[in-house]
């Protein structure tokens, strides 16, 4: 990727397409140094319970209905899409097509040939960088673990993490098999990729669990996930929890030479407790939780940054077609009762003998 010697020099000039918890993408944005939010664009932005003429002015952008049309109108640098997967690929191509980098509300896609068909028209267009937003690899304690895997610590060998969300906490279109496709497939994906961004590649799926409340897709899981370098992790996800407990978050790592804790609430992690064997006493870090609404800030300057540097951010492409296949895994080991293989390079999942 090559950044424009004008565009290094001016802040990022960004555009929101999706308002739903695209709303506080547009607030971080409108309050970022080194960005500007230049417009917002949505299609009915009453169902949301948004003036929407009044939220643009707010926060000094310009209102749109029409992403598309926002998008070929407005100076930009770099948009973000906080629609439903099965509404953005139209969005993607005008992106690219004017050049722009994509930040892209997660799940990347809603199943596994849906991950391909957008995985091909990301390739397309080379010059738009596309970064995910699995926003708790950002998060201060997830990215000091990393450094202390690749130090003190050494290699993780067995992880245990659990991120369940209160039911009744998604709004329609996550259920819907042509968008979110399920609880798994867009909030769990929250942890497929914390746990690969600590442990690497995943090759093999084995879930138990069911759709206990929802009566149709998985709603709580409990899943085991071996990784090319020879971890496990066992995790739980779903919605199965309550509002009372904010969401509380777990995540453990046994390592060749230590142990790491990491906890928090409300989807976010900012507790690390970690030792290595030869230590008496453990270490305790902690860093300061954002709102729920800021949940993605770190990410979002990231992504700001590393545009402005004409280095590609990260997780991209890749990152969010794995998650998506891990979910769809599950779901066929949940059906079968067995382990699901991640074949690679392929990336095309099938039921192991």
């Amino acid at each position: 990727m090559s950044v424009p010697d004008g565009r290094a020099r001016r802040p990022l000039r960004l555009a929101v397409v999706g308002l739903g918890f695209g709303q506080c993408h547009a607030r971080e944005i409108a309050r970022m140094d080194g960005a500007v939010l230049v417009a917002v664009a949505d299609l009915a932005p009453e169902s949301q319970g948004l003036d929407l003429d009044g939220f643009a002015a707010e926060l000094g952008a310009t209102a749109y209905r029409d992403g598309r049309r926002m998008i070929s109108e407005e100076d930009l640098d770099a948009v973000v899409l906080a629609v439903p997967p099965g509404g953005r690929e139209k969005l993607i191509r005008q992106a690219g097509a004017a050049g722009l980098a994509l930040f892209l509300e997660k799940p990347f896609a809603t199943d596994d040939a849906h991950a391909d068909a957008l995985a091909r028209v990301c390739a397309e267009y080379p010059n738009s960088p596309v970064m995910l937003d699995f926003c708790l690899r950002h998060l201060p304690a997830v990215a000091r673990l990393r450094e202390l895997l690749d130090g003190p610590l050494g290699r993780p060998l067995l992880a245990n993490a659990d991120l369940v969300l209160p039911r009744d906490d998604s709004p329609a279109w996550v259920w819907a098999p042509a968008n979110g496709n399920g609880i798994v497939n867009e909030n769990t994906c929250h942890t497929f990729d914390t746990l690969g961004f600590l442990l690497g590649d995943p090759v093999s799926v084995h879930a138990e669990g069911g759709a206990y409340r929802s009566g149709s897709l998985e709603d709580g899981i409990a899943v085991t996930i071996r990784y090319e370098g020879g971890a496990t992790a066992v995790l739980t996800g779903g919605n199965l929890g309550v509002q009372a407990l904010r969401t509380p978050v777990h995540l453990s790592v046994c390592t060749e030479r230590g142990q790491a804790l990491l906890t928090g609430r409300d989807h976010m992690v900012n507790d690390l407790t970690w030792a290595t064997e030869d230590r008496d006493e453990p270490v305790h870090e902690r860093w300061e939780l954002p709102s729920r609404a800021r949940i993605s800030a770190a990410a979002l300057r990231h992504f700001v940054d590393s545009v402005q540097a004409g280095i590609r951010p990260t997780p991209g492409v890749p990152e969010g077609t794995d998650a998506v296949r891990l979910a769809m895994a599950v779901r066929r080991s949940l059906a079968s009762g067995r382990p699901v293989q991640l074949f690679r390079p392929g990336r095309r999942a099938g039921i192991t003998t």
